[in-house]
């Protein structure tokens, strides 16, 4: 089954953009001169957005002692970055995992635990090893297999056939990927996220996140190591969830790049399913 990543790549550039909202909720969160009423402002232009926003703000995750009522109250007690995962984790689920097919053997739901799994087990990573941004973990774990949900999207056949192999042979999903000779789903999500204007961050770790010695000479060779490290125990808390079934390869050397003993795994993977138990309203959105 040999596809060339141009004719993958014709097809994601059909793909509709982000809304105008969620563009503009981007570009004024990554402006450090930008202030909480601008980013407020943008994100009430949208009602629906802004109350889903205010809904999971509210949620156990974030352990807010009291009730938060006002966007702009979210946007300064959360900060700007946090308050863009969420709209961009609200934007993500409706764009692709709102609709269900009911006769393919895909379960969305399933990916979209695996992907905010991934973003939660991320941002804990980072506070561990005192990660000054851990909300950049935070979204890029949650966007880092976005590549798989636009296969389904664009190509459900090839989707389809690889997620058949990798269940049947209980091999991981890059694995298949090579076997069938199809493009990396990391390939295929950094493109769609190039088209959408990401920033290079995420875009560079979707791209790596299951290879982080690729990026090893990256200024972002820390988060492509601490996502492919939640990736891969995110696998191993949920398997399947992110349509592979083998054992998920960690590189060792990422390990070394954020100066994390194996041990300290344990440690991690429990304050990690604390965090996820917290995480309904993401989970359930």
């Amino acid at each position: 089954m040999m596809v060339t990543v141009d004719k993958i790549l014709e097809k994601v550039e059909d793909l509709p953009s982000p809304d105008f909202v969620v563009q503009r909720i981007v570009q004024v969160a990554s402006n450090p001169n930008a202030s909480a009423k601008e980013v407020s402002q943008v994100i009430s232009t949208d009602p629906s957005l802004s109350s889903r926003i205010l809904k999971i703000a509210n949620s156990a995750y974030y352990g807010i002692p009291r009730k938060i009522s006002v966007l702009s109250e979210a946007v300064m007690i959360l900060g700007f970055k946090t308050v863009r995962n969420l709209a961009l984790s609200v934007f993500t689920y409706d764009r692709f995992f709102k609709k269900i097919d009911e006769k393919s053997p895909i379960d969305r739901k399933r990916l979209w635990r695996h992907f905010v799994v991934t973003a939660v087990i991320a941002e804990t990573l980072a506070s561990t090893v005192g990660y000054p941004v851990k909300e950049e973990l935070f979204i890029t774990g949650l966007l880092h297999d976005i590549g798989k949900i636009v296969y389904d999207v664009i190509t459900p056949r090839i989707l389809v056939s690889a997620y058949e192999v990798a269940s049947r042979m209980k091999k991981t999903f890059t694995d298949v990927e090579s076997d069938l000779g199809i493009p990396h789903h990391g390939i295929i999500g950094a493109k769609l996220l190039e088209k959408w204007n990401f920033p290079d961050l995420i875009i560079t770790t979707v791209e790596n996140h299951h290879n982080p010695s690729s990026a090893r000479e990256s200024v972002y060779s820390e988060i492509v190591s601490m996502v492919h490290i939640s990736d891969v125990l995110a696998n191993l808390l949920y398997p399947g969830d992110s349509l592979s079934f083998g054992d998920p390869h960690l590189d060792p050397e990422a390990l070394n790049d954020i100066s994390i003993k194996p041990k300290g795994l344990l440690n991690l993977l429990e304050k990690s399913k604390e965090m996820i138990s917290k995480a309904k309203e993401l989970l359930d959105m």
